[in-house]
């Protein structure tokens, strides 16, 4: 026979309790610890202890009591895991996943992190690990090559837009202004959803300050039209000089071409200065009765060297330093090894043959009102 009390507390007759029981290691429990004396006057079959059913109700109920509380805290932190993830911003989000070991990387190094942390709200297409992969081996290059890539902050941001854009809100057609300035077109069909050339694999990552599509593509922004401004020898003092307007906007082959001419003549024009200056005191031999300056042209043997030194010249223009569209212009090669044809060497070099062409012109016109050869005219 039992007796049930308040929802929780269980009373049981300590007569209708098993002998198993009442020597049991819970019956000792469930009493407290009770002296056998205590136990024995609760034997008698109209007795009932009701201490030590009051104990075992307690512990019951303790017991009920911790599983609830336990099953609520449970809940509680479940609820909070889920709030927290909310919680983080979108890097922080991204490095806690680890499919964007590569993507946080480049965060980092274009220093980013701090862009997509804070506060303005963005949605971010982000390439996984596999994606970038994909383009490296596109590209045949290693991670630590792109990541030292000088556009590698236009291309992640091209991977960026202003506001937090569900899915639910993009549209077939629809264009999206990225933060680098260009524009992703939205595709949707069959049920997919692509981003420029990258189709969406997981969507609205919901994040503090946004959200995030996973994307199976990494979006290289289309190249800039070519500006001739831009490009090598724009250089200090002048800058951009083209005043009758050779060079198009867009038009790389027809720039490259003018600057490979200029790059040759500073060439010629400043082997000439430098010629103008040593001839006046060496002598080949078998040329001692040839005058210094513009008389060498026209006076034999010189004019035998100077149609060789012509010939010579042609073979080298046609058939061995010929310009490569996938170099840089004036780019014929490293014969002596310097590996020394860097953005800056080209500056100077260009800088250079323009200082010979117009040394070579004040040279030859100096002599042709004077007479004198280049060194004469300074005194020498």
């Amino acid at each position: 026979m039992a007796l049930q009390s308040a929802p929780g507390s269980v009373f049981v007759l300590a007569n209708s309790a098993p002998s198993a029981f009442r020597g049991s290691a819970l019956a000792t429990a469930a009493t407290g610890g009770l002296a056998p004396a205590a136990l024995a006057d609760a034997s008698a079959p109209s007795s009932v202890n009701f201490v030590g059913l009051a104990a075992v109700g307690a512990t019951l109920a303790a017991a009920a009591s911790t599983r609830r509380r336990g099953q609520k805290v449970a809940e509680k932190s479940g609820r909070a895991a889920v709030v927290a993830r909310r919680a983080e911003s979108i890097a922080a989000t991204a490095i806690a996943n680890g499919n964007f070991t590569i993507l946080v990387k480049a965060l980092q190094k274009a220093g980013l992190v701090a862009t997509v942390s804070g506060t303005t709200p963005y949605t971010v297409f982000a390439p996984t690990d596999a994606a970038f992969a994909d383009l490296l081996k596109e590209l045949g290059c290693s991670a630590e090559q792109l990541l030292a890539n000088p556009d590698l902050k236009s291309i992640l941001l091209y991977h960026v837009v202003g506001g937090s854009t569900m899915s639910s809100s993009l549209k077939d057609g629809q264009k999206v202004t990225t933060a680098q300035g260009g524009q992703l077109a939205v595709q949707i069909a069959g049920g997919k959803v692509k981003v420029g050339r990258a189709t969406v694999t997981a969507a609205d990552v919901a994040c503090s300050n946004g959200v995030i599509h996973i994307v199976d593509k990494v979006l290289l922004p289309p190249a800039a039209p070519f500006d001739p401004a831009q490009q090598v020898g724009a250089g200090a003092p002048l800058g951009y000089f083209d005043p009758l307007g050779f060079s198009k906007k867009g038009d790389k082959a027809g720039f490259n071409n003018l600057q490979a001419s200029e790059i040759k003549h500073g060439r010629v024009a400043m082997m000439a200065a430098l010629g103008a200056v040593v001839q006046h005191y060496v002598k080949f031999p078998g040329f001692e009765d040839v005058p210094s300056g513009l008389g060498a042209v026209t006076t034999a043997p010189g004019t035998y060297g100077f149609a060789a030194l012509f010939l010579v010249s042609g073979v080298l223009e046609l058939a061995i330093w010929t310009q490569n569209d996938k170099k840089e212009p004036g780019n014929f090669g490293d014969p002596a090894g310097l590996n020394m044809y860097n953005p800056e060497m080209r500056q100077k070099e260009i800088n250079n043959g323009r200082m010979g062409m117009f040394s070579v012109i004040g040279i030859i016109g100096a002599e042709v009102l004077t007479g004198k050869d280049g060194m004469n005219q300074l005194g020498f």
